[in-house]
């Protein structure tokens, strides 16, 4: 296959995530000045999601993603016994608490192969912020990619068609040149097959069989690419 655009998944795909929510929203309230244990918070976590069962930001328009969140927060804070404010304190861990990345070791040069045999680079992942390009400066890689797309920006989740199709206009691309790597079946190979780009799973553990190209790492694309 002549990829013009190669797409790629960031977490689960480029880089794989070094904490847990928990961790993230302990450390984030410790940053309040309100230390909880993280077992608090992961014990806060589950009643908070227990009750938003059913409610989802997906495709909706950030300001209304965003508010999403800020009341699942809410509910947090008032597992937690914060009641006197548990507005502030949800719109605190919206805006500072952070999930941590590390790259895969062989992304790095995985892309550099796919960028010296004339591939342009992009991602789309299904990320409720607008950060996706800070945390890929952060980890070294931004300047990698022509477009950096999260759902947020795209108010689409994967699978849905409609951030494909974002990707594919701002990279100037047909959907025929185009491949997207990611390590869901669902979102990320049938995603990409329901705008006629070539879908490509990342299976880093387990034997399952499934009816698409299929890696082991990223190390594996390139080559696999031209045999298409």
């Amino acid at each position: 296959m002549n990829a013009q655009v190669v797409f790629l998944d960031f977490g689960g795909t480029l880089a794989r995530q070094t904490n847990s929510r928990e961790e993230a929203i302990a450390a984030s309230l410790a940053e309040m000045g309100r230390p909880v244990a993280i077992a608090d918070a992961a014990r806060a976590v589950a009643a908070a999601r227990e009750r938003f069962a059913g409610r989802s930001p997906s495709g909706l328009p950030y300001a209304r993603r965003q508010e999403h969140f800020i009341r699942l927060y809410e509910l947090v804070a008032r597992e937690l016994g914060f009641d006197s404010d548990a507005r502030r304190v949800g719109e605190h861990l919206w805006e500072t608490q952070r999930d941590s990345y590390a790259l895969y070791p062989e992304a790095p040069a995985a892309l550099d192969e796919l960028r010296s045999r004339g591939a342009r680079l992009g991602i789309i992942s299904n990320w409720d912020k607008l950060d996706l390009a800070d945390v890929c400066r952060d980890l070294g890689i931004a300047g990698c990619f022509d477009v950096i797309l999260p759902s947020a920006e795209a108010e689409a989740d994967k699978p849905d068609p409609r951030i494909f199709r974002r990707a594919l206009q701002l990279a100037g691309a047909k959907a025929e040149a185009a491949a997207h790597i990611g390590d869901s079946y669902g979102a990320d190979v049938q995603g990409a097959r329901g705008v006629g780009m070539v879908g490509i799973l990342v299976q880093r553990e387990g034997d399952t069989a499934f009816d698409c190209p299929t890696v082991g790492g990223l190390d594996e694309v390139a080559d696999l690419l031209a045999r298409l």
